[in-house]
């Protein structure tokens, strides 16, 4: 178990940020724009689906950075805009501190780095910063690539039972959002909509999203092959970490 996260708060007009005063020690609003990093040549686009996530700063320290961005009509109709709420129960809060949480409770999420909410009148837009996971692959990635064996889908389900047994409710368990990094470690991001949940009601939910996530990916990749054991081994996996 990892210490707990500090937090501290830094308020410039009307953009409200959040932010660890161990990983940032000057906040900015050019913290959360592209273009300050691309001007340091520390920018690299990230594959984030919407087109909203950068791989930021040095070498030595890198970082992602997430725009908030809609998805479905409502991303068709408003891009990045949501309505007005308080700062505690904005999208890029409540993702900072919930991985903060979890992160201390040392469950493989990515350590929050700074939120940022933005007003807009009646309408807020939002970004988030996270430590990377290096060298990370999805489970996408890992399933087109052929490169899921019996141990790789044993420990999906080991990492997914781990988050069940500590009440975590993922809104979008899918093969995107499961993150593989250089030494096998399975991690889980995007939790802005993550919430901790009494009883268990909730997980067989979580697994049938994850299956017709893996489903759809199959569907649509002829290459994509699931092992006739595969799901079976990380069921087994994760019932044995829920236990």
């Amino acid at each position: 178990m990892s210490g707990p996260i500090r937090e501290a708060r830094h308020q410039d007009h009307h953009h409200h940020i959040l932010y660890d005063p161990d990983l940032v020690p000057d906040p900015s609003v050019s913290l959360f724009e592209p273009q300050h990093w691309a001007e340091r040549d520390e920018l690299t686009a990230a594959d984030a689906g919407r087109g909203s996530a950068w791989f930021i700063g040095p070498a030595a320290q890198p970082w992602v950075l997430r725009h908030y961005r809609r998805g479905g009509l409502p991303g068709k109709l408003i891009r990045d805009h949501y309505w007005h709420n308080s700062n505690a129960l904005s999208r890029p809060w409540r993702e900072f501190r919930i991985s903060a949480r979890l992160f201390s409770q040392g469950l493989p999420v990515p350590r929050p780095v700074a939120a940022c909410l933005t007003r807009h009148g009646l309408t807020d837009t939002g970004a988030l910063i996270t430590c990377r996971i290096p060298k990370a692959r999805s489970l996408s990635d890992r399933l087109c690539d052929g490169d899921m064996d019996e141990a790789a889908w044993q420990a999906v389900g080991t990492v997914v039972g781990q988050f069940h047994a500590e009440q975590v409710w993922h809104a979008d368990l899918n093969v995107a959002n499961l993150l593989c990094d250089a030494q096998d470690h399975w991690h889980l991001i995007d939790l802005d909509r993550a919430r901790i949940r009494a009883g268990r009601y909730w997980a067989a939910g979580n697994l049938k999203r994850l299956r017709r996530s893996v489903d759809k990916l199959l569907a649509n990749n002829p290459q994509a092959a699931l092992s006739a054991q595969g799901w079976t081994t990380m069921l087994d996996a994760y019932r044995a970490a829920v236990a």
